[in-house]
């Protein structure tokens, strides 16, 4: 459910620490405001992975296509679930621990 964003934050930051901000925000594909966002949600943003990842990505899930039958369904599980904890490390924005 995405709620209306309709309220604003300012804070004052130096040249260095702006530019520092926009260049994380680029990195991670997101704007400034999302980006902001998520880092003070407690979120660390993911940076937008060169195609290289992609591609890598889409053989592995070719050699379970190959493998598919060919392996003992516990294998195959393995298998699927390192392709997931590659996909949520790399790709997916993690959570971080809040020391309060």
């Amino acid at each position: 459910m995405n709620e209306v964003k309709n309220k604003n934050l300012f804070i004052r930051v130096s040249e260095k620490e702006k530019n520092m901000i926009e260049h994380n925000a680029e990195r991670c594909g997101l704007s400034v405001s999302e980006y902001l966002r998520q880092r003070a949600l407690g979120y660390m943003p993911r940076a937008v992975l060169p195609e290289i990842f992609f591609s890598f990505n889409d053989k592995l899930d070719e050699l379970c296509v190959v493998c598919e039958g060919k392996i003992s369904a516990d294998t195959e599980e393995k298998i699927i679930s390192l392709i997931d904890e590659i996909t949520a490390e790399l790709i997916l924005p993690q959570k971080e621990r809040i020391v309060v």
